[in-house]
């Protein structure tokens, strides 16, 4: 069972290279469905939920074993007392054997389900924290362009200065927003950083690994991803979560019809008895325990309630999928949305805006604080694209996630 979950679980991979799942290499540049793939291989807190399935399978072999070990009496002759052997054997195994064994297969069925959950829960922090790579390493990009775009206007104001078109105090707002320019550069060089040692903790690289984990920015999805029904529906077909928990009322039901066959213990008895010096007496028997007090209530209650509190919490897992499916829906078409306009409607004329703000103003015939607003807004458009793009590339991680398949 161990190979076919651990199979299982790599089937989760959504698109891979054929060197990266035998021998872990690490491909340059990772795409985001190479995180995923090396993620469910070496992710360390995935391989110890996964080991946990050896649990189940030491109960199964348990619940497997045909017969129980026989007990024998021995009762040693002192004073009058006579010889005595008593010889038990249990035979209400023969009964219990197959209920024991449907329960153990169940509970195993039940974990290896969850165990896929967590596959997937693993893929997704791993796609997230790509997306949250590619963001850093964009902006840590678009923070460059702008610090030398900045730096280019302190030295044509250092130069209008020079020859007296403009005052001290144009150029003093002009070196101050190079250095906000700098050191906003500064810090997406080191949101870079952070983002790298996160997607390292998601795939379980060491953080001081010789693998510089350069983002493959593939362009976020801009179809639409489907209408809501039809994703709630694979959603409720395909999630392995839901498929566990529909296994636990099974094995509630399971464990509750074993206990109710649980108030007795029988078994065949076999007695020797020396009778005179030169003989044994020996014969069959059997030994029961009489239920009158003890008819395994308390067990049989505590398997009802399980039935109970399984199907409860098969009805809120269902209720939070489907907040999931809608919530990542929404988000993702947000972001589309916004994408869209961004690139559309605001970018163009701010490009434009800028690009005549710097140009007429190496003519003279605007002011610095007319260029800096221009190209104040034409960055923020670009970080909102960024941001957009991002939001896209997390929506859909999570869209996959929540619906169980891609």
């Amino acid at each position: 069972m161990l190979p076919f979950a651990v199979a299982l679980l790599c089937g989760l991979c959504l698109t891979t290279s054929a060197s990266t799942l035998p021998d872990l290499d690490i491909p340059e540049p990772i795409s985001a469905a190479d995180a995923a793939a090396i993620a469910l291989r070496n992710n360390p807190q995935l391989r110890a939920d996964l080991a946990a399935i050896g649990f189940a399978e030491a109960d199964l072999r348990d619940a497997r074993l045909f017969l129980r070990n026989p007990r024998l009496d021995l009762l040693v002759p002192i004073g009058a007392k006579p010889f005595e052997l008593i010889f038990n054997f249990p035979i209400e195994v023969f009964v219990q054997r197959p209920r024991r064994i449907a329960l153990s297969q169940a509970a195993l069925d039940q974990l290896a389900k969850s165990l896929l959950q967590n596959g997937l829960n693993a893929a997704r922090d791993a796609r997230l924290a790509h997306a949250d790579l590619v963001l850093a390493e964009e902006r840590r990009k678009w923070s460059l362009q702008a610090s030398q775009l900045r730096d280019r206007i302190a030295q044509l104001t250092q130069a209008r200065l020079r020859v007296g078109d403009i005052g001290e105090l144009d150029t003093i707002a002009a070196r101050a927003d190079a250095g906000a320019a700098r050191e906003q550069l500064t810090r997406a060089e080191h949101d870079v950083t952070l983002a790298r040692q996160r997607l390292r903790f998601a795939l379980g690289l060491p953080m001081a690994g010789p693998e510089p984990l350069t983002p493959a920015a593939a362009p976020p999805a801009l179809a639409p991803p489907g209408e809501l029904p039809r994703l709630l529906e694979t959603a409720m077909s395909a999630r392995p979560d839901l498929r566990a928990a529909e296994l636990a009322i099974g094995t509630a039901t399971l464990r509750a019809k074993w206990e109710k066959t649980r108030f007795y213990w029988l078994s065949a008895q076999l007695a020797a008895k020396e009778v005179s010096p030169n003989g044994v007496l020996g014969g069959p028997g059997l030994s029961a325990e009489i239920p009158i007090f003890n008819r395994n209530q308390g067990l049989i209650a505590r398997a009802t309630a399980e039935i109970e509190s399984a199907s409860r919490q098969y009805l809120a897992l269902k209720q939070r999928a489907a907040f999931e499916v809608a919530d990542a829906l929404r988000q993702m078409l947000q972001a589309q949305d916004a994408l869209r306009r961004l690139r559309e409607d605001v970018l163009p004329p701010l490009a434009r805006g800028a690009a005549l703000a710097e140009d007429q103003y190496r003519k003279g015939d605007v002011s610095y604080l007319f260029v800096l607003e221009q190209t104040r807004g034409l960055l923020d458009a670009n970080a909102r694209i960024l941001d957009a793009e991002a939001a896209i590339r997390r929506a859909e991680a999570q869209l996959e996630r929540s619906t169980g398949s891609r």
